[in-house]
């Protein structure tokens, strides 16, 4: 008899937790429309006065900064939109007077970025197109006054940018973090007892869009936002008479895992694909100044296309374990402009263009399996890996990177973390484009870390 129960709840216990497997695998992030805004203004200021030997150094600065965001998210089954933008801007001032000079120093910088991305889905099926544009303004002017002259320099830099893409495949991959703190808060109520009654494989997976609804809707107040995060899912419970005893208990095991979890994104699915993407930088770099050849022009710009088609699988294997790898192949088209000219008051001294055009086809693959012992920890490895056959002007040449990583942080106490990291690294031949081309010297990086957090 006592064998037979023994089977049958090891049979009971499988089952329960293939269930909870198959809910993380299965499970469908969907939410209609959500936004969020972010602003922050900041500023500051400062005077000082120092008494050294040969005289009295004054010094006093302000700055300010301001920086906004915005952001929208809509999942559903026939559309997956992600949209993104952010401007950053600071302005900083600083003057220095001695008994022999005066330096006054200004700085403006500007950065606004705007990235869309959507898929339409049908069935199986799903085709993609993005827009990414970003640009950047930088101007900053040098003054010095001293007895025997005077010189400023101004120095002005734009960087600007913009990509398009487009691309078809198949499968879907879905954000189940939502459902894995659903299965976690369902474990931590069932060890202690709080619950009624076990929770159906559907009645699981409502949970988990529960706690979705709570994460994603927008209130302002971050008071009222926790209020409603813990009465949406409290609501759950008690729609459904599952909970045995309502006590600060209860909501102490809601509050740690809606807000203290880790919310990392995890992924559940497979996408396989084929991307065209286009982009365009340009790098333009002005510097004036009164002093004979200190005034500088320089023009970048950097037109590529790339050709990538692979396929990715990221695998819940567990509630406790992650399993994600994929491969692609890729054909990459690189032209690159750049001219320098330096000036004598009025007239050009030195003028150096440079054009020059990289091809590239390779393939890249990684793979990573995550650990999560609890709600506090994770422990992850990861290995990539990119391999390929190039050609710049009249040289051609096989390149490659691998990397390997593990990192581990552990939870202690809301007060303590373990971190700690191992890593290595090996590249040849690889090339740098951003606003400018460059080879990268060959390198082998091996790294350890490990410290502790401590908040007192």
């Amino acid at each position: 008899m006592r064998i037979t129960l023994l089977l049958l709840l090891t049979f009971f216990s499988i089952t329960l937790f293939s269930q909870q497997d198959s809910l993380l695998k299965k499970f469908k992030y969907r939410i209609d429309h959500y936004q969020a805004i972010n602003l922050s203004i900041g500023g500051n200021g400062n005077i000082s006065n120092t008494n050294f030997p040969p005289g009295k150094n004054e010094s006093k600065g302000s700055s300010g900064s301001i920086v906004s965001s915005y952001s929208l998210l809509q999942s559903t089954d026939r559309i997956l939109l992600n949209v993104y933008a952010s401007m950053l801007s600071n302005y900083g001032l600083t003057n220095t007077k001695t008994q022999s000079e005066e330096n006054k120093y200004s700085s403006l910088n500007i950065n606004s970025y705007v990235d869309i991305q959507n898929k339409w889905f049908s069935r199986k099926i799903f085709a993609e197109a993005g827009i990414g544009i970003a640009a950047g303004f930088n101007n900053h002017t040098a003054t010095t006054k001293n007895t025997s002259q005077d010189d400023e320099t101004k120095n002005k830099q734009g960087q600007y940018s913009f990509s398009i893409n487009a691309g078809i495949g198949k499968g879907r991959l879905e954000n189940v973090t939502d459902m894995q703190n659903a299965l976690w808060l369902y474990k931590a109520l069932q060890e202690e007892h709080r619950l009624s009654r076990i929770l159906s494989a559907e009645e699981l997976n409502d949970l988990g869009r529960t706690i979705t609804k709570a994460n994603n809707t927008r209130i302002l107040d971050n008071r009222k936002r926790t209020q409603f995060a813990l009465q949406t899912a409290d609501s759950f419970f008690q729609s459904k008479a599952l909970i045995a005893e309502n006590d600060i208990c209860y909501f102490s095991f809601l509050n740690d895992i809606l807000f203290f979890a880790f919310n990392n994104q995890r992924l559940s699915g497979t996408e396989s694909f084929i991307r065209l993407t286009s982009s365009l930088n340009l790098d333009n770099r002005d510097q004036d100044g009164n002093i004979a050849f200190t005034d500088y022009k320089g023009r970048s710009m950097i037109k590529s296309i790339d050709l990538n088609a692979g396929i990715k699988k990221y695998v819940p294997a567990s509630l406790k374990h992650q399993n994600n790898y994929g491969v692609s192949i890729k054909a990459s088209y690189i032209d690159w402009n750049m001219t320098d000219k330096y000036f004598a008051p009025g007239n050009p001294t030195s003028i150096q263009e440079i054009n020059s055009t990289l091809k590239q086809a390779g393939v890249t693959a990684f793979l990573q399996h995550a650990i999560y012992p609890n709600t506090r920890t994770i422990i992850s490895f990861d290995l990539f890996g990119e391999i390929g056959y190039q050609h710049l002007e009249d040289e051609e040449s096989f390149f490659g990177e691998v990397t390997l990583s593990g990192l581990l942080n552990y939870f202690i106490s809301y007060r303590t973390r373990l971190t700690a990291g191992l890593g290595t690294s090996y590249r040849k031949n690889t090339f740098q484009s951003t606003y400018d081309i460059y080879l990268l010297p060959e390198m082998f990086y091996l790294n350890a870390n490990i410290g502790l957090q401590v908040s007192l």
